[in-house]
């Protein structure tokens, strides 16, 4: 019990006045985040799978954020005994909750890679997730379109296993913290599993970001039409898919930032967008530039390979790939 004594002792304190303005900087600190987290549809996933069909939604293999993300100035290609030829892993314990497509797009980053699918995969192992992993690989000196490439790998995907029923599109730069976060489909809406990068102090940046690492079911990705074919150059690509989500009635979902957290590998900026800001103003055109209208790029798939760790897709495509499309910019 605090006597008098005591309290007199704690009030005539020195540095009271200092400890009270720190509690007070916490709790604010606290309501901010809450609030944020609200704003945001950040919560964790809940399992209602009570008759124990499948494997648990968190199970006990599960580290937390224990593992550590080294960034080694060198990297070769990982060994991993549990995965087939092609990036391929189911849990041999338990019934997969869903199956997993991971689509990495790919150019030009090889460290990166190596980086990536050195955790990814005992990641998604200690989840006891089926997935198979593809890397699919603009081919050419052309600018990148991570759009065009991203709905060719679905396309292909869905070719060669046609149960697959979740789709994360993942950057290549991009290595998760913690294992709590579940690479999972919501049946509800999309998912964004990113809020949280080190580069951007964790915090999510705003409301509708969508870029890093996203999850949808089939349903969800063609409902929204996939990713625009338009975008040539890094950037904005995934605040259209933002905006197409939000007018195809989804809210958004997230996981909480302690838990969304990744680390990002360093690397220069490709080339932006030149024509980010007019596609962005006229996002409505989404029905008629997606994966709907993939049979108007001309592309070529050059190679589909399975690696030991992933699949490979090779995808050429020129600058004149969209022609047919580009009656929407006018």
């Amino acid at each position: 019990m605090l006597s008098r004594s005591k309290f007199n002792r704690f009030t005539r304190n020195e540095y009271l006045r200092e400890i009270i303005i720190i509690i007070i900087v916490i709790i604010i600190i606290h309501i901010c985040n809450t609030y944020y987290e609200y704003t945001g549809n950040q919560y964790i996933l809940i399992d209602n799978d009570h008759l124990n069909e499948f494997c648990p939604l968190y199970p006990s293999t599960l580290q937390g954020s224990k593992e550590e993300i080294i960034m080694l100035e060198k990297v070769e290609w990982s060994d991993n005994p549990n995965v087939q030829i092609g990036g391929i892993y189911s849990p041999n314990d338990c019934k997969s909750r869903q199956e997993l497509a991971i689509i990495i797009p790919f150019r030009n980053r090889e460290y990166h890679l190596k980086l990536l699918l050195k955790y990814l995969h005992s990641f998604l192992q200690r989840q006891k997730r089926s997935y198979q992993i593809f890397v699919v690989e603009q081919i050419g000196n052309v600018t990148f379109n991570k759009g065009i490439i991203m709905n060719v790998a679905f396309q292909q995907a869905l070719n060669i296993r046609s149960t697959f029923n979740c789709f994360i599109f993942h950057d290549v730069d991009l290595v998760p913290e913690n294992d709590y976060n579940v690479y999972e489909c919501d049946q509800k809406a999309p998912r964004h599993l990113s809020p949280a990068v080190d580069e951007l102090r964790y915090v999510l940046m705003y409301n509708h970001l969508v870029g890093g690492v996203l999850a949808l079911s089939e349903e969800q990705f063609i409902s929204v039409n996939g990713w625009s074919n338009l975008y040539w150059g890094w950037g904005a690509e995934d605040d259209d898919m933002a905006q197409r989500i939000r007018n195809s009635s989804y809210r958004l979902s997230r996981p909480p930032n302690h838990i969304g957290r990744y680390k990002m590998i360093r690397h220069e900026k490709r080339e932006r967008a030149v024509n980010r800001y007019q596609l962005l103003q006229d996002w409505t055109r989404y029905l008629h530039d997606g994966i709907k209208q993939l049979n108007q790029v001309d592309y070529t798939i050059e190679n589909i390979h399975k690696e030991k760790l992933f699949t490979h897709i090779l995808v050429n495509i020129t600058r004149l790939s969209t022609h047919k499309l580009e009656y929407l910019l006018q």
